[in-house]
């Protein structure tokens, strides 16, 4: 496997949930502003949505978007839980990407006055409601980290870089998040830590 990623984007995901799951495999870093790999290669010609991540698989080809990506490393690493557990997982997913990841938008964008403000309010209102949704448990899915705690976690280093305001509980989850070997490795092969 391959995985075409960019330091701390959502890709960071797939990147500590490979790790997590011992599977060998290639990293491939893209400049996201470019458009290009580290090789200079134009990144459309490799996937024309032009974003990560990006996973070449053994067998299926290169599969995008999280809601693929990441439930595809579940299964592949015998991570995936099975019955309710997995629709919670997928709906997590879900969650994560069109709710919060989404709301990011403007700030990514370069969103400034009043534009940034409210962006970082509906962005606070998402983990908000998350923190609601976890009803207290330490894991999105079961009694320890999937893949979607992952791609949580992604977001909430997100929040870091434009001051997010956070529950308390979220900042406590994400600080658990950074003590996992799987998340400090990813870290620091993505040269954030």
């Amino acid at each position: 496997m391959k995985l075409y990623y960019s330091p701390g984007a959502c890709s960071l995901a797939s990147h500590i949930a490979l790790i997590e799951g011992g599977v060998q495999f290639d990293t491939v870093k893209v400049d996201l502003a470019k458009h290009q790999t580290e090789d200079g290669t134009d990144f459309y010609q490799i996937s024309p949505r032009g974003y990560v991540p990006a996973l070449e698989t053994d067998g299926y080809g290169l599969l995008t978007e999280n809601p693929a990506v990441l439930p595809y490393i579940a299964n592949r690493t015998d991570a995936l839980p099975k019955g309710e557990g997995l629709y919670r997982l997928l709906e997590w997913i879900g969650f994560i990407g069109t709710e919060i990841h989404k709301a990011y938008a403007p700030l990514f964008g370069g969103a400034g006055g009043d534009a940034k403000e409210q962006a970082k309010a509906t962005v606070a209102s998402k983990y908000e409601l998350a923190e609601t949704l976890m009803e207290g448990n330490a894991w999105l899915v079961g009694t320890g980290p999937s893949v979607a705690d992952n791609y949580l976690f992604v977001t909430l280093l997100w929040a870091d870089k434009f001051g997010i305001d956070l529950p308390q509980s979220l900042k406590e989850y994400r600080d658990r998040n950074k003590q996992r070997d799987s998340v400090q490795q990813a870290m620091k092969a993505e040269g954030l830590g």
